[in-house]
């Protein structure tokens, strides 16, 4: 009977030679693992201990690192919005006030994070008014200095 397991129950013989079938070491179930491995790092298999905090100790940079940049651009786009409204509420001022307010009105309209602002105002080309604010894009984690400021300009027409 070859092929089938013997009556010890020692695994299959290859047909004609009566040979144990040699597999993969690990390849089946119920196979054995080769005798170096077997002695190197015992009967058991490798486990996955350790696994799960090397791979939370690998992203945990990379998460940080997102959430940083992620706060940083969140800063930027608020501060460039509040400096527009600013200029635009000094522009509207100025267009009914002729320029008396119009500084002042900008001034009041930023937030107090931003009160180190340039405001400046005067009349345009057409007759009408602007009013242009100027901040240094701030930085919360300023570990590269960058020399960005931004500028928001509004012109406004004279009713």
């Amino acid at each position: 009977m070859s092929g089938t397991p013997t009556a010890r129950g020692r695994g299959s013989r290859a047909p004609g030679t009566g040979r144990p079938v040699t597999r993969g070491a690990g390849t089946e179930p119920g196979t054995r693992a080769p005798v170096l491995r077997r002695l190197l790092f015992g009967d058991h298999p490798r486990s996955d201990r350790g696994g799960p905090i090397l791979e939370f100790a690998a992203t945990l940079p990379i998460l940080l690192f997102t959430v940083v940049v992620a706060m940083e651009v969140f800063l930027a786009f608020t501060a460039v919005e509040r400096i527009e409204s600013a200029a635009r509420a000094g522009a509207r001022a100025a267009g009914t006030q002729q320029l008396t307010g119009a500084e002042e009105t900008a001034r009041t309209a930023l937030p107090g994070w931003l009160d180190d602002a340039t405001i400046t105002s005067g009349t345009n080309d057409s007759d009408g008014y602007f009013v242009e604010v100027s901040h240094p894009l701030p930085i919360v984690f300023s570990s590269v200095d960058l020399n960005l400021t931004l500028t928001r300009r509004v012109d406004m027409p004279n009713v």
